[in-house]
């Protein structure tokens, strides 16, 4: 907590016919980061790299068919808690052709059940688009898009039709029989037409000429379309059945198969950063010092104590002294500050052996968000859509976002409480703390000192990431260091006497506070200089005195309007809560003049814009103060995040 978990640099010699065994053990433990041994030590490049790290063809196969499986099937390939299909490989492929085969069986099945179904819809829209009750059969002719036939066959034909039809898509509707003989008419889309002739004949088909006091054609025509779309859309449907129940019997089995391919090509991607020598290779990596011992004693064990093992702490790693090497960033902050982890990731990862914002982050964003959007039904709806997206969301990004959510909306209703309102309506809870608009200059004042709050902190990680550093120089003379901060208070001190409403005090600065500040701007008007001795340079201005001197004033005037603005910023943060309360009074307002059921939708529609509208707004300012007034002067970023070998997703190796 507070710092990023300390990380070892690991070197593995070992023999080279117990390379499938250590890569073993890797893929298995799932701790080390893999990096070829160049990265940490250049002597390394003059060894030879063991392998291409190509998986084989017949392992690429097999997992292109399972991966191809479970798509198809629409499975989840989530690996948690999965174990290796203990199976051998021609067991395992005799079963996954078998799949195969009955899979495509029924998606060829479905395709052309499919295609038929759109053929259908289409024709069902074309003999739709014709008036069917209103034309005479003599003007067929006249719809060039549709072949329609009218006749008569005799009734031990009417079968035989059927079955010469079938490959045709086609509405046949009989309108009556007598004698033997069914009248029917037959509609196909006229690109069908020779085929529809075709079965016509060898069915026997009498046409019947159409005359002018013809009947209009059936509206029967378009039922047995329906039903015929309904048909293929119920065959379609136990189709899916069906591959629905071999997804759910080989389900197990195809996530096993998946992840003991991937355990089998991860060992083989894993060697190609092996480096060797004609007996030996070397193995290197990063992992958290406490999954050190772990690793060593499987190590031992998989090569029968035949290895060396060389550890090192990150930070006397010489390579990262020099800032050749960036150590692997792992975060570790207790689980109920984990999802504000995303909030410092969208800024940037902080550096190794730096303080990691994320507890702070988490506390004054919760603050902030809560003094904005103050409103217990608000902060329940919040909270309700948390829990929705936490739960609902198997991905992580889109778990934490649901976190902050929940803790946002339990901010909401404690600040609810505080400002004593429910959806806007403030006469159903007492105000514990104040009601905004009733006090908006002891809102105002606690945005600011919070604010001043806010930048004390900033400049106190500053300083202690300074002395991490044992950058004594960094931690004096920084824009966010000691001088700026006594510069910063000293000037707190001035502006609180000026403006306070106690006469004794008003105007009146002690004669320590001026020494302080005239110190400190005199520091920081020659922080150039300062640095320059310390360097050893022979020149302390190597621009000239007169372009050394006009810097130093403007470094001191842009130090102390960044700490004004900074500090003034922090005034939205009450800003917004009052315009939180003064939209849901002019939602009330209208809700008034309209009276009735409009009224229920006023507020119904009004607080769902509030809450959607300004809930993302306040948002942003939150994240804007956490950015520029905060992170601003103390983030020191990070370029290489802490990926394990890991089978689920595969990473932990840089491409070397």
């Amino acid at each position: 907590m507070f710092t990023p978990e300390q990380m070892q640099q690991i070197h593995v010699v070992f023999s080279n016919r117990d390379i499938d065994p250590v890569a073993e053990v890797i893929v298995r433990l799932g701790t080390l980061q893999v990096v070829d041994s160049v990265e940490l030590e250049s002597w390394a490049g003059t060894l030879e790299k063991a392998g291409t790290g190509e998986e084989s063809e017949a392992l690429r196969l097999r997992r292109e068919r399972v991966e191809t499986l479970i798509r198809d099937l629409r499975l989840n390939d989530s690996l948690e808690k999965i174990e290796f299909e203990p199976d051998d490989w021609e067991s395992i492929d005799v079963k996954l052709d078998s799949i195969v085969r009955q899979v495509r069986d029924e998606q060829a099945l479905r395709d052309r059940c499919e295609q038929e179904y759109d053929r259908l819809r289409e024709l069902r829209r074309r003999i739709g688009e014709a008036p069917l009750h209103n034309i005479q059969v003599e003007n067929r002719d006249a719809y060039s898009y549709l072949a329609i036939e009218t006749g008569r066959v005799a009734d031990s034909n009417l079968d035989l039709l059927r079955r010469h039809l079938e490959d045709v898509l086609h509405v046949l509707t009989p309108l009556n029989t007598l004698g033997g003989f069914t009248t029917l008419i037959v509609i196909t889309l006229r690109r069908d037409k020779g085929r529809l002739d075709a079965a016509l004949q060898e069915a026997g088909f009498q046409r019947i000429a159409p005359d002018h006091t013809a009947t209009a054609v059936s509206p029967g025509v378009l039922k047995d379309a329906d039903r015929q779309i309904e048909e293929i859309q119920g065959r379609i449907e136990k189709i899916q059945s069906r591959l629905d129940v071999i997804a759910r019997k080989h389900d197990d089995f195809l996530r096993r198969t998946l992840f003991r391919i991937r355990h089998e090509s991860l060992k083989t991607q894993i060697i190609r950063f092996f480096r060797k020598t004609e007996q030996t290779f070397l193995l290197s990596g990063w992992l958290p010092r406490t999954s050190l011992n772990p690793l060593i004693a499987e190590l031992k064990h998989a090569t029968g104590n035949r290895c060396v093992i060389e550890t090192m702490p990150a930070e006397n790693v010489e390579s990262v002294r020099a800032g050749r090497t960036e150590v692997p960033v792992r975060l570790r902050n207790p689980k109920i500050f984990r999802p504000f982890e995303l909030i410092t990731s969208a800024y940037g990862v902080p550096a190794y052996q730096t303080i990691d914002p994320t507890p702070v982050v988490a506390i004054s964003f919760l603050l902030m968000f809560g003094m904005m959007f103050g409103d217990v039904g608000h902060g329940a709806v919040l909270l309700l859509l948390g829990f929705l997206l936490s739960f609902g969301s198997r991905s992580r990004t889109t778990g934490q976002a649901g976190g902050i959510l929940i803790y946002a909306g339990l901010s909401s209703i404690l600040f609810g409480f505080l400002f004593g309102s429910v959806f806007g309506i403030e006469h159903w809870l007492p105000s514990i703390w104040v009601r905004p608009m009733d006090s908006i200059s002891r809102l105002f004042k606690t945005a600011i000192y919070f604010g001043i709050g806010m930048i004390c902190v900033s400049i106190a990680i500053n300083v202690i990431n300074g002395l991490m550093r044992r950058d004594l120089i960094h931690v004096l003379l920084d824009k966010a260091g000691l001088v700026a901060a006594v510069l910063y208070w000293s000037g707190i001190v001035i502006v609180t006497r000026i403006l306070s409403a106690d006469p004794s005090i008003r105007g009146k600065t002690p004669i320590l506070i001026i020494i302080l500040l005239a110190s400190a701007m005199t520091l920081l008007f020659l922080r150039e200089p300062i640095l320059h001795l310390a360097e050893g340079r022979k020149k302390l201005y190597p621009d000239g005195v007169a372009t050394g001197i006009i810097g130093g004033l403007m470094e001191v005037l842009e130090i102390v309007l960044g700490f004004l603005t900074n500090t003034v910023s922090f005034i939205r943060v009450a800003a917004f809560g009052l315009a939180h309360t003064g939209l849901l009074m002019a939602v009330f307002s209208l809700s008034d003049m309209v009276g009735g059921v409009g009224s229920v939708l006023i507020h119904l529609f009004g607080n769902i814009v509030i809450i959607l509208l300004e809930g993302m707004i306040v948002t942003i300012q939150v994240m804007r103060l956490e950015f520029y007034e905060f992170f601003g002067r103390f983030f020191k970023e990070g370029t290489v995040l802490y990926h394990p070998v890991h089978v689920e997703t595969g990473c932990g190796m840089t491409r070397p």
